[in-house]
């Protein structure tokens, strides 16, 4: 439960749930009291007509009382009996010391409940009160009449009782249904809660699926939309926006500042590189200052290779670098990486090999695609120690072409593979060899960045002690006529010693 759609779905299920919980507590209360009320009224009505049947029949003269079974007493008269054996319930009739009359359903009670229930009446209050009386068996309601207006006979008491399994039944047909009905209410409350609470953060998908496509500072001119509601969320894309113009104003004055000043220092390099070289061919040169100008001009250039790298970069954000497409053929281009890998292995000690070359045609730029092919290719030499090996291969994918350099070096942690392709980044821990002066971790930006060009992707893939693999992925074009290659004789003179293997 971490969306914000799943707690407030959570949220609205406990409050209705705790709302049906009551309201069902509430309406149990209310229809136990009902039902409780409707049968007072009904248990008290049977006491009141038996007591006006009695008080008619002796108005008419009817014999009230019969004494035919001196073992058994005083009854009611037998038409006495008929007429109140009419009524629905459990009916007694008693005078101040024994039953006169019991009907059919106190009669059918079992044998302790009819010996209990007369010592329970005569104990009743007078008139108009209803007692619940729990027997052996069942709980009776009984209502009780007491009067001498009922015959002629003093001390006369009429008693009427229901029951109150009848109560049961009565919240049974309000509750069972409801019972029934309150789940699945609930169900389909939450899954329209669930569908309105969708609905109702759409609009923050929506602005996240935004933010997602400006990561970087090449995004940084979009804008979130904002509707004209000026809702909480339009305040909040109005307050994002102003944020990204800000980061956009300092991304571009940063990449003009590098691309300027990355110009700048071009010409007062080229121009001490050239005096260093000059300086090392003069002939009054002494032996002692050959090492520190071997050193400068080294570094010299170095700090040459930077500053190209730098402005290639800077261009590139600025969407100033162009990339020229035509149709090329990878597997000439592929052989050509591979030969000159070759050499630089002989001299790394270093065995380059070449697993497959397929005659795969996309559309690119030859130049940055060479130059991203042999970055690759020469940082998996830079980093694999002597008696290793670098593998090379072009195969198709899908609708890609697939690039990739294994080597068996050292590998790279864990933990650094989401920061290689960072600026300015070298995982040294893992992957330099000390006998040998790093890059500048420009590299794998440009190769990253010329992949993205041609609208492909660079992965890597990497276990310390077990190499590393680097792939390319290129959509090409399977039906293409395969265009002729040709390659750049004079290519490594004109590319910035960047392009190789500064990663």
């Amino acid at each position: 439960m971490h969306s914000i759609r799943s707690r407030l779905t959570l949220s609205y299920a406990l409050a209705l749930g705790a709302t049906l919980l009551v309201f069902t507590m509430v309406l149990w209360v209310t229809v136990s009291g009902a039902a409780t009320r409707a049968q007072q009224q009904r248990v008290d009505s049977i006491a009141a007509i038996a007591a006006e049947l009695i008080r008619q029949s002796d108005s008419l003269g009817v014999e009230l009382i019969v004494t035919r079974d001196s073992l058994v007493g005083r009854q009611l008269a037998p038409a006495v009996r008929r007429t109140l054996d009419a009524l629905p319930g459990y009916v007694i009739v008693t005078d101040s010391s024994r039953v006169l009359y019991a009907s059919p359903l106190v009669l059918a009670l079992s044998q302790a409940d009819r010996s209990g229930l007369p010592r329970l009446v005569l104990r009743l209050q007078p008139d108009e009160q209803t007692v619940r009386v729990k027997l052996e068996t069942t709980t009776l309601l009984l209502a009780a009449r007491v009067g001498r207006s009922y015959g002629s006979i003093p001390g006369l008491r009429v008693v009427a009782g229901e029951s109150v399994a009848a109560q049961a039944f009565l919240r049974d047909d309000v509750m069972e249904p409801l019972m029934i009905a309150l789940p699945v209410l609930f169900i389909l409350s939450v899954l329209a809660g669930w569908a309105t609470a969708g609905r109702a953060v759409e609009p923050i998908d929506r602005l996240i699926i935004d933010l997602e496509a400006i990561r970087d500072g090449r995004s940084l001119h979009r804008r979130l939309p904002v509707e004209s509601d000026q809702n909480e969320l339009d305040r909040l894309a109005q307050t994002i926006n102003a944020m990204i113009a800000r980061l956009e104003g300092s991304f571009a004055a940063l990449r003009r500042f590098t691309a300027d000043a990355s110009h700048e220092l071009k010409t007062p390099l080229t121009v001490l590189r050239a005096d260093i070289e000059r300086a090392l061919g003069s002939p009054d040169l002494a032996d002692d200052q050959l090492p520190a100008l071997e050193e400068a001009l080294a570094e010299t250039a170095r700090m040459a290779d930077l500053v190209d790298s730098l402005l290639t970069l800077a261009r590139a954000d600025e969407g100033r670098f162009d990339i020229h497409r035509e149709e090329i053929q990878l597997e000439p281009m592929m052989r050509e990486v591979y030969e000159t890998a070759s050499i630089l292995g002989e001299e790394a000690g270093v065995t380059v090999e070449l697993s497959v070359a397929e005659p795969l045609v996309i559309q690119g730029d030859p130049v940055r695609l060479r130059q991203l092919f042999l970055n690759l290719a020469t940082n998996a030499l830079k980093y694999t120690p002597r008696g290793g090996t670098v593998t090379l291969a072009l195969e198709h994918r899908g609708d890609q072409a697939a690039f990739s350099v294994h080597d068996t070096g050292q590998g790279i942690a864990a933990a650094d593979l989401p920061f290689i392709f960072d600026r300015f980044w070298r995982a040294d821990r893992a992957r330099s060899r000390g006998s040998e002066r790093g890059g500048f971790g420009l590299g794998l930006s440009i190769a990253q960045w010329i992949a993205h060009a041609h609208g492909g992707s660079i992965s890597v893939a990497s276990r310390l002690g077990r190499g590393s693999t680097f792939t390319v992925l290129l959509p090409f074009e399977p039906g293409s006529t395969h265009a002729a290659y040709t390659p750049h004789v004079a290519y490594a003179s004109h590319l910035p010693p960047h392009a190789v293997g500064e990663g």
